[in-house]
This record gives C-alpha cells, sequence and structure tokens, in this order.
C-alpha cells in the first residue's frame, strides 16, 4: 500500500493574507477549495491512505475537507517551514498505517487533478516496484509529487529548512527513477496571480 501525505499547512506568505488552500476554483459541478481539488486527485488516483499535515487556519481547511477520507494532523510550527510539516506528516502517516511500504509526498496548492501526472507516477510504481524514489520531471525539471519507499523514511523524517524533501531525492540521484513528461510543470498557487490563471484554465477545461 501507498500511503499519501499531503501538505496543506503553508502560511501562504505570498498570497493575498488570506489562506489560499480555501479559496475557490471554478470546476464543473461548481466553486471548490484549492485544497480539496488536491485531495480529490489523489482519492481519484485511487489512493485510500491519506494523511492532511494542517496549521495555518487548521479548522477551515479541515471544515473545506468534509465528507473526504483523510486523516489529518496538526503542524502547530508550520510557519518554521515546509520541513516541518513534512516531519509531521510522515511521522503520522508510518504510525497509523506501519505495514505500508511507500510514501507519496504531495503538495496542498498544486491540483492534479485530470493533469494525468498522479496516474503515470502510479503506473511506474505498479511496474517497478516500491524500491526506488518515483519523481515526475517536466521538460528536465524536477516536480511533485514524489514517492518514497518506506526505506527512505528515516530520511524524510531529519529534513529541515524549507525545501521538503527535494534534499533527499537530490541525495540518493543512484535510486530515483524519473516520469518524464514533455509538458510545462502543473502550476501550483503561491500568489493571487496564480490562482488567477488556474481559473482561467480551469474554465477552458
Amino acid at each position: 500500500m501507498i500511503t499519501a501525505v499531503l501538505l496543506a499547512a503553508g502560511s501562504a506568505r505570498r498570497f493575498d493574507g488570506s489562506q489560499k488552500l480555501l479559496a475557490l476554483v471554478p470546476t464543473a459541478d461548481g466553486p471548490a477549495p484549492l485544497v480539496r481539488l488536491s485531495v480529490s486527485a489523489l482519492l481519484d488516483a485511487g489512493l485510500t491512505h491519506i494523511v492532511v499535515v494542517i496549521g495555518r487556519e487548521a479548522e477551515g481547511v479541515r471544515a473545506s475537507l468534509a465528507g473526504l477520507d483523510v486523516r489529518f494532523v496538526l503542524n502547530e510550527e508550520h510557519a518554521t517551514g515546509l520541513s516541518s510539516s513534512l516531519r509531521i506528516g510522515v511521522s503520522e502517516a508510518t504510525r497509523v498505517w506501519p505495514t505500508d511500504d511507500a510514501l507519496l509526498i504531495a503538495l496542498g496548492d498544486q491540483p492534479l487533478t485530470g493533469s494525468g501526472v498522479l496516474e503515470s507516477i502510479l503506473r511506474t510504481v505498479a511496474e517497478r516496484g516500491k524500491r526506488s524514489i518515483v519523481a515526475p520531471r517536466f521538460r528536465g525539471e524536477l516536480g511533485n509529487p514524489v514517492l518514497f519507499p518506506r526505506a527512505l523514511v528515516p530520511e524524510l523524517l531529519e529534513v529541515s529548512g524549507d525545501r521538503g524533501a527535494r534534499g533527499v531525492v537530490e541525495r540518493y540521484q543512484s535510486r530515483v527513477h524519473y516520469v518524464d513528461f514533455d509538458s510545462a510543470m502543473p502550476p501550483d498557487v503561491d500568489t493571487v496571480s496564480d490562482l488567477a490563471a488556474l481559473t482561467t484554465r480551469s474554465r477552458s477545461e
């Protein structure tokens, strides 16, 4: 089994002062919070063990995911950077599902619904097994989400700073299998203009 850890605790300093993960994005079924689209993409890809790390406006983020089968863990130190959320999420995931043999680290501000990225990663894992790091690469640039074998959990629990798990990928290059895409990286949402671009794209699909 694969556990997904969705990092949704950030302070959103580059947004307009509000919690970007609660910003509404148009969909065929009506407006939906950004973070709900990110979680829905994981569920649509067939993942059933999902930990969502919440922090800023935690209760609002939790409420926006009502009805979805996920487990929450609170990062009270979310302002210290991405690594604190990663460590807390990985710790909770391995505590709740100790026999799962891989972790998929995903971002709450990068909805991948309909992109095919998650499906390609999971298909690669099914073909190759769960002993490699599996990461998407968009025209040569490392992207997200990234899958890690259980053996690298100790490394994930030691990350620091605001780079998340990227340092682990760089440290174990010999164990990385890249899934290459001849397309631009799916957008994440850091600013109000990013949200506007995502909204425009969603309306055109």
